[in-house]
């Protein structure tokens, strides 16, 4: 084999020539997940295959980013301006959104193990190419296939390192893709590894950092630095920030965290957050809630009081809100490759904070295998002082994911990091015996993808003081009908019944391990609206699963939209809970209009309800100049049509509704 590696390119016209005379026309590329795919080059190879029928490209990845659609009418006047202002300046991968758009040549297929949630649901041909995989399984699968080249996004540090480069955003799967295609690489099979350099891109050393060598080609000029894909900050509503603050109650001070992206992900920090800064606060809710006496497990596995020893982030994902628990001083506890000093730390044999041992010297309070987010946490990861960003170690996802052999560190370690483990993901639905549905629909569609969930729930019953908490709304309303979230069963299951642990939902926790069917059932039906539970217990007892004489409790019944937002509101009222704790890429007039947009889809879902709405508009939409900011904004200060003219007026009409105050 030829040790000539890296070569420096320039173009990447150059990198598609080399790459193909290297392994030939037939290439099957891995992308990483996300935000590591390499722009520049993918789109070059892609054009390539286009143009030269004679190419069978066959690209192999997870998550393939593209901005969201505008939509139309008011939502497209909305739209247009955001993702400008987003993504004006962001380059698209071509074939993403050729795939979306069903234009991809007969030479040319992409398989993914994730979907962007929801993108895929009436397309089907990526149903059919979909892959299944667990997150810890996705190398072995890739393989499979064939691969023969891999390409991504990386950083460079020409100056502290000039011999390495962070692999960044996207050691999960390369660290060890990357070693396992070297090793089994022959003159009859060669293989190419492609870097394409951003310096926008946050250098991450440790485990990230690896020899440039490792690359056969490096791709780097002045215009292969873009700026990063940006996942916005999602609004979290009033039943969001329940189930975080629900969530929040079951952290262990010194313990370990998981979570993922979305509001759910970001309440959870939030209420995290609120108990460390505004204890008092967080307390009073506490017990207006009678968390203790309704939710015994609260005080068995969480706790009240502020993160004095910390936490430590172990988390697939590294969302922005670890680095809002670093700012706020809760992601500190220190963990260190050395199973042996772990185990003295946890016994107290060790003090981290004034030990002199020089293995102290080498602790991180953060394991992640992926980063993405919006651009503000680009920016900050990019701030952040050098022995802060020395404590953030991205790794392999199959040391963060599982707990068996590997090479940055054996079972024995892992367990000793990850004492009072709290893995922290979302659902979508959840059957009355315990089974949860995250990924996709019952007849056979896939919504995004299994990625990590279930290693994190299997790894939770592994440890000895862990616990799995999933969160899930209690409905979900489409198309003006509102339908619960818990069922009684459902034709497909993500998590099985055997792994059931905590499910949380916006009226309170249901403690599943280890309890009897009847009592799994009865805490399900206790966290769902009110609204379904007469029929969820009816099924129950149909079933024989619950007795034929029991009665819901009155207190049961209160669990309703109206009774959360009136728990709330004082705490609103106070500041607290806003809609965006963490900050928005929207100005407030784009939050006034997003506001009243809501109100109009809310109200247009049904027929009725368009019909009613329509004639609402006609009679009460219109204000003269008392939205004339707001109206400009939706360029709909100047009426040139009916249509611009009927829009304005269901406009003005959703402005009013939402109470959105007059802005001359």
């Amino acid at each position: 084999m030829r040790h000539d590696r890296p070569r420096h390119l320039a173009t990447t016209d150059d990198c598609v020539e080399q790459l193909i005379e290297r392994v030939g026309k037939k290439i099957i590329l891995g992308l990483p997940l996300g935000l590591g795919k390499p722009v520049h080059f993918t789109n070059a190879l892609y054009q390539r295959a286009k143009a030269d029928a004679s190419i069978d490209l066959h690209i192999v990845t997870a998550l393939s980013l593209v901005p969201p659609a505008p939509g139309s009418g008011l939502k497209a006047r909305f739209m247009i301006p955001i993702i400008e202002r987003l993504y004006g300046d962001v380059p698209e991968l071509d074939f993403a959104r050729d795939v979306l758009k069903q234009r991809l040549p007969d030479n040319v297929k992409v398989s993914e193990f994730f979907f962007q949630t929801g993108a895929f649901l009436k397309h089907d041909e990526q149903q059919r190419r979909y892959i299944c995989t667990n997150y810890t399984h996705a190398i072995r699968d890739l393989r499979a296939l064939g691969i023969n080249a891999v390409a991504q996004l990386v950083a460079a540090d020409n100056k502290a390192t000039p011999e390495h480069i962070s692999l960044s955003c996207n050691p999960d799967l390369s660290l060890d893709l990357f070693q396992q295609l070297r090793a089994a690489e022959t003159q009859e099979k060669p293989i190419a590894l492609i870097a394409e350099c951003n310096q926008n891109l946050p250098f991450f050393a440790l485990d990230a950092a690896i020899p440039a060598s490792t690359f056969d080609f490096i791709l780097q000029n002045d215009s292969t630095d873009y700026p990063l894909f940006p996942v916005p900050q999602s609004r979290i509503n009033a039943v969001d920030h329940m189930i975080g603050f629900y969530a929040s109650s079951l952290l262990k001070d010194g313990g370990t965290l998981q979570v993922g992206i979305g509001s759910l992900g970001s309440a959870v920090v939030y209420s995290t957050c609120l108990r460390h800064e505004k204890n008092t606060d967080w307390n009073k809710l506490h017990r207006s809630l009678k968390l203790a006496e309704q939710f015994p497990v609260t005080a068995k596995e969480g706790g009240t009081g502020p993160f004095k020893q910390g936490l430590y982030g172990c988390s697939e994902m590294m969302v922005e809100g670890f680095l809002h628990l670093l700012e706020a001083g809760i992601l500190t506890r220190n963990v260190y490759p050395d199973a042996e000093l772990q185990e003295q730390i946890n016994q107290g044999a060790v003090d981290p904070q004034h030990g002199d041992d020089a293995r102290l010297k080498h602790g991180v309070v953060m394991h992640g295998g992926f980063f993405l987010g919006p651009n503000a946490f680009y920016q900050n990861l990019q701030r952040l002082p050098e022995d802060q960003r020395e404590r953030i170690c991205m790794t392999s996802v199959n040391y963060i994911n599982n707990l068996t052999n590997h090479r940055f560190g054996d079972q024995r370690l892992k367990v000793a990091q990850r004492i009072n483990g709290r893995f922290i993901n979302s659902a979508i639905k959840c059957t009355l015996n315990g089974a949860l549905v995250s990924d996709g629909l019952e007849d056979g569609r896939v919504l995004s993808g299994v990625g990590g969930q279930y290693n994190f729930v299997a790894m939770a019953h592994e440890l000895p003081d862990a616990r799995s908490i999933i969160t899930l709304r209690s409905t979900r309303t489409s198309k003006g009908k509102t339908d619960s979230t818990i069922v009684f069963s459902y034709g497909h299951c993500t998590i099985p019944r055997h792994l059931r642990d905590i499910v949380v939902t916006e009226y309170g926790i249901a403690d599943l391990r280890g309890k009897k069917d009847e009592e799994i059932y009865l805490a399900l039906i206790r966290i769902a609206d009110a609204r379904f539970q007469p029929e969820l217990l009816k099924q129950a007892k149909d079933a024989g699963k619950v007795a034929p004489d029991f009665q819901l409790p009155s207190a049961w019944q209160r669990n309703t939209p109206a009774a959360i937002e009136a728990a709330l509101k004082p705490f609103q009222d106070a500041s607290l809970f806003p809609p965006f704790p963490f900050g928005t890429e929207l100005t407030d007039e784009e939050l006034q209009l997003q506001q009243a947009l809501q109100y109009l889809n809310q109200n247009t879902a049904t027929l009725a309800g368009k019909i009613r709405t329509f004639a609402q508009a006609l009679v009460f939409g219109f204000s003269g100049d008392q939205h004339a900011k707001l109206t400009k904004r939706m360029k709909l200060n100047k009426i040139d049509s009916f249509s611009s003219w009927y829009q304005r007026r269901l406009l003005i009409l959703g402005l009013k509704r939402a109470r959105i105050p007059s802005q001359p």
